[in-house]
């Protein structure tokens, strides 16, 4: 072999392993692929990513978050996914199968238990005294949900990190404008009528921050729904405490209230937007409306006129 064809065979050699050195040490580029696990938190980080990802969520509006089961456009979406978001705190009961999808190589991002935000426990059933996963219900939690999502995102996407964090600043912004908009929605009820009865208890952490005293039928959507022993307990309740109506959730059934209603005679009201949001044209349709909604909704039974 010729001395010329011997350097011009290193050379290219030598440009190949460069080319593959640097390959291999991008770092992603938009838009990426972002999954989140249920509507609620897939709003937050649609919010934060803006065009820099495209954002799919694996249960869909109206699905029961936390016993929901895999499809096979889930598993589509999760084995094109560069992250995932989940909750935590075993909202996602399903979450094994995810990670059994991923194998290890896609970063999971409990973003709840990432968050560090205070944490109240489940108070009644077969989870009683774990931590209670529906931090969301206060738009304080949900701020540092949304730190937490732009932190992982802006690892992810390095050179549109300052566009992720000036999307992420404007929408912690508006959760302190609707944290001060609740308080005055919510602020015609009186004391001794701030009793949130519901079928799940998941609004123990909007009760907390908005002073409602709050109990459920069940304790998480996860455990046996209805039985004559939650019955009868939460209709001991309603007697000792005579709320001004029962509530129940989008994702639930309304017949365990309307049976309590029937043998007390108080009112029920609803739906209630906890697990999942509404259509995008309805009630519900982002984050913000279903806070707003469940507020309006809370004030227009239990005010006084």
């Amino acid at each position: 072999m010729s001395q010329r064809k011997t350097c011009l065979m290193i050379s290219l050699l030598l440009a190949t392993a460069g080319s593959v050195t640097t390959a291999s040490a991008q770092t992603l580029s938009p838009p990426i692929n972002v999954v989140a696990t249920f509507t609620v938190l897939g709003d937050l980080v649609a919010r934060v990513a803006g065009d820099d990802a495209n954002v799919s969520v694996l249960s869909p509006v109206n699905a029961e978050v936390h016993e929901w089961e895999l499809t096979p456009n889930n598993f589509a979406a999760l084995e094109e996914a560069d992250i995932v978001f989940y909750n935590g705190y075993q909202l996602e009961q399903w979450m094994r199968q995810v990670e059994a999808t991923t194998q290890g190589d896609v970063p999971l991002v409990a973003v709840a238990e990432a968050s560090e935000h205070p944490t109240q426990h489940i108070m009644i059933g077969d989870m009683q005294g774990d931590v209670d996963p529906h931090l969301w219900t206060d738009p304080r939690a949900a701020m540092a949900y949304v730190h937490v999502i732009a932190n992982e995102l802006e690892d992810l996407l390095p050179e549109q990190a300052e566009d992720i964090q000036a999307r992420a600043d404007n929408v912690v912004t508006e959760l302190q404008d609707l944290h001060l908009e609740l308080q005055q929605t919510l602020s015609d009820i009186p004391e001794e009528r701030r009793v949130l009865l519901s079928s799940e208890a998941a609004f123990l952490y909007f009760s907390d921050t908005y002073g409602f005293e709050h109990d459920g039928i069940w304790g998480n959507n996860a455990e046996t729904e209805g039985s004559p022993q939650q019955l009868m307990r939460i209709i001991d309740l309603i007697n000792a405490r005579q709320p001004a109506a029962l509530f129940w959730e989008s994702t639930t059934s309304d017949r365990y209230v309307s049976s309590l209603s029937r043998d007390t005679g108080i009112p029920i009201a609803g739906p209630l937007y906890v697990d999942s949001l509404s259509q995008p044209e309805g009630e519900a349709g982002d984050y913000f409306a279903m806070l707003r909604h469940n507020a309006d909704l809370l004030r227009q039974y239990l005010a006084v006129e």
